[in-house]
């Protein structure tokens, strides 16, 4: 009898495994609050519970809170979502914060919020007994927040003996910020915490650091290894040998026509063409073409601010640029977009249409000629680029519904996301601060009203990546930096081999990587930002809905009519044999007293 309900307790945990509804989940976050005597921890609770419904976040805090909290509840929701894979649509989430401080600074506790969300979708247990501080960003990267030394005072008289902080954040700058100089102390907080409060504090990268460390199991995703696409790596190294064999052909030109450059453009454009030799070498043949296009639009600038070259002379090069121009739109009128690459080319290919017309608006207001001369060199060879990125709609792949319909509901969503990220930063930095954000984002909303649908989608996705970018390194100290490029490159990987598995290469996002990659040891910051890019412009297809065809129709009606047959006769098999099993139990029981 007992193996009997073993059986039917192991056969049936599987199917009855979701998360509980109802029940409030609990962890402990660090808030700071402001005295007359500065800054003082104190600790907060924050509480999660789960309703049936359809992905809505409500909020209550107590006391009141600000903009920003509610915000940053949203976005870690959302991440937390994303990272882990899990399907939310299925709850409302009702988060709860309770705390001592007036005011509740929302991003130090978007980490808990995110790693809370992960376990209680998940239906995992953990300890309630660790503290989190830190923000979550794009890619599930844990971030830098202030008072960390006095939220850490404030978990040990709480009796916390764990505190979770961002990568980078134990060290310390002793003493004021306006006592600062160049001899100014680093102060472990790690080790002050051990030594003096008798609690660990550790340091934590990514959301799957934290929820393996609440639930002591590796919930860590594993290290990806990109393995190249072969009709990318042949089409990129093509695009890169034309762009290169370019720079080569200008300089001869130059040569012929007695042009000499100055020393200081000569060492620009050597160094130029040995960082693309250099990234042609490791393979990473973006990077190399962006190397020889930067090279290029320096080299023809030089040419056309020469004293020799005059005004006639631009005017014929602007008038055949736009002739060119024309015909490369009406190929793209005319160009199918079915697949995720189809797409992400073509994006490009308009983004730099655009951007030539742009450039030559730009020409012809202005008076100066070498300014003039300046624009129609740079106009040229963003022409160059968008005609190469042509060859890119050879490239296979599964098909998608990408009609206008589609694209100007996914270019909705993305303005959506950017206006929302926006109004986060603004209520950090202010609104003059981020201007080129604001632009960027009217732009993309102009391309809208135009019905320029993909012009739209690609600039409201690099506002939102830019948006991301400024939220990723607030705080983040040059000691940690190098594993914060670290993990945001692993998040990128990671997102490029799952979508490169299901056959959606997304050629623009491992662009963005590679040029991110030759970025991150000279440039970091402009290496954040591209990976941002990459994250964004590897994620698209969550936007458009795959195409069925006729076969996968009928496949998928099979699938439902077996799996639903299967679940009636597993179902009347089960409850069969527990009502036989428990006819037969209480029979026997009632014999045996019978007997007696």
């Amino acid at each position: 009898m007992r193996l009997i309900i073993l059986f039917l307790v192991l056969f049936l945990t599987p199917l009855l495994t979701v998360a509980q509804t109802g029940t409030p989940y609990h962890l402990t976050i660090m808030a700071v609050q402001e005295t007359p005597e500065g800054y003082i921890g104190s600790p907060a609770d924050l509480f999660l519970e789960l309703k049936e419904g359809s992905g809505r976040v409500f909020l209550e805090t107590y006391p009141s809170t600000k903009t920003d909290t509610q915000i940053s509840t949203r976005f870690a929701k959302e991440i937390a979502c994303d990272y882990f894979d899990l399907d939310c649509d299925r709850y409302d989430y009702i988060y709860t914060i309770k705390a001592q401080s007036d005011i509740i600074g929302g991003p130090s506790a978007s980490a808990a919020i995110a790693a809370l969300t992960a376990i209680v979708v998940m239906d995992i247990s953990y300890d309630p007994k660790v503290a989190i501080t830190g923000t979550i960003n794009s890619g599930g990267i844990i971030g830098p927040v202030g008072g960390v030394k006095e939220k850490i005072d404030a978990a040990a008289k709480a009796g916390v003996k764990t505190v979770l902080i961002s990568k980078g954040s134990s060290l310390q700058k002793e003493g004021s910020p306006e006592n600062e100089t160049n001899t100014t102390q680093l102060f472990n907080l790690s080790t002050y915490a051990l030594q003096n409060l008798s609690i660990t504090v550790q340091e934590v990268i990514d959301l799957g650091e934290i929820v393996s460390i609440l639930t002591g199991k590796n919930y860590s995703h594993p290290t990806v290894v990109l393995e190249k696409d072969q009709e990318y790596e042949k089409i990129m190294e093509k695009l890169q040998t034309q762009l290169c064999d370019r720079t080569e052909k200008m300089e001869q030109e130059m040569n012929e026509q007695g042009i000499t450059l100055n020393q200081t453009i000569q060492e620009e454009i050597n160094n130029k063409k040995e960082n693309a030799r250099n990234a042609s070498q490791l393979g990473n043949h973006y990077a190399a073409a962006s190397y020889c296009f930067t090279a290029n639009i320096q080299l023809r600038t030089y040419f056309y601010t020469q004293p020799q070259i005059h005004a006639r002379f631009l005017e014929n090069q602007q008038s055949l640029l736009l002739k060119k121009m024309s015909v490369l739109q009406q190929k793209m009128a005319k160009q199918e977009i079915k697949t995720i690459s189809d797409l992400q080319a073509s994006l490009v290919v308009r983004e730099r249409l655009h951007d030539v017309q742009q450039q030559i608006e730009k020409a012809n207001e202005t008076e100066s000629h070498d300014e003039r001369a300046a624009i129609i060199a740079y106009a040229e060879e963003r022409y160059s680029s968008a005609a190469s990125w042509m060859e890119f709609f050879s490239m296979n792949g599964r098909n998608f519904i990408l009609d206008e319909q589609t694209l100007r509901q996914s270019c909705d969503l993305k303005l959506a996301e950017a206006e929302e990220r926006y109004n986060y930063v603004a209520l950090y930095v202010g609104s003059r601060l981020i201007e080129n954000l604001r632009n960027h984002i009217d732009d993309a909303h102009a391309s809208l009203e135009r019905n320029e649908s993909q012009l739209c989608l690609i600039e409201a996705s690099q506002a939102k990546a830019e948006a991301n970018a400024i939220l990723s390194s607030f705080g983040v100290v040059n000691e940690a930096l190098d594993e914060y490029i670290a993990a945001k490159s692993n998040a990128v990987e990671r997102m490029i081999a799952e979508n490169s598995a299901e056959g959606i290469f997304p050629i623009l996002g491992y662009s963005y990587y590679q040029y991110a990659r030759s970025l991150q040891d000279d440039d970091k910051f402009t290496a954040l930002l591209y990976l941002e890019y990459a994250l964004e412009m590897s994620n698209l297809e969550m936007y458009f809905p795959e195409e069925v065809t006729t076969i996968d129709v009928i496949r998928n009606q099979l699938e439902n009519i077996f799996s639903k047959r299967w679940v009636l006769i597993t179902s009347g098999f089960v409850g069969g044999l527990i009502i036989g099993v428990g006819t037969v139990y209480l029979g026997r029981r009632i014999f045996h007293r019978k007997k007696k």
